[in-house]
C-alpha cells in the first residue's frame, strides 16, 4: 500500500468490508502536483484493491452538481464508487472516494 494516507474502513457484525473511504488523490512527494495524475493513481490503487470481477457488470454513472460540489458515481453490480470533490479545493482533504459494497449485510434497515 503506497504510503502517506488513511483507508477509512468500515466492516459489518461478520467482519465483512461494507465500505472503504480514500483521499480522491494520491499523496506525493513530487514538487510538482498534477491533480489528474494523482487521481489516476488514486483510481489504479483501488482497481487493485476492489478489481473488476469483484465489482460487477457497471450499471451507469450519475453526477450531482451543487455549486462548488459534485458528487460522481459509477454503479457496478456489487459496488458503488463515489466520488465528492470540492470545486474550489482540488488539493483538500475533504475530497474523498467513497467505495460502498452493496452486500446485504451492509444495508441498513429502513426505519417502518
Amino acid at each position: 500500500m503506497p504510503a502517506g494516507f488513511d483507508v477509512v474502513v468500515d466492516y459489518d457484525a461478520g467482519n465483512q468490508v461494507c465500505k472503504l473511504q480514500v483521499p480522491a488523490l494520491m499523496p506525493t512527494n513530487e514538487k510538482v502536483q498534477r491533480a489528474d495524475e494523482m487521481k489516476k493513481r488514486m483510481y489504479d490503487f483501488l482497481a487493485d484493491l476492489v478489481p473488476e470481477q469483484l465489482r460487477g457488470k457497471e450499471l451507469g454513472r450519475p453526477i450531482s452538481t451543487m455549486s462548488t460540489v459534485s458528487m460522481s458515481s459509477v454503479e457496478y453490480e456489487h459496488v458503488s464508487i463515489n466520488e465528492l470533490q470540492y470545486a474550489n479545493k482540488p488539493f483538500g482533504k475533504d475530497n474523498t472516494i467513497t467505495v460502498v459494497f452493496k452486500n446485504t449485510n451492509c444495508q441498513v434497515p429502513t426505519a417502518r
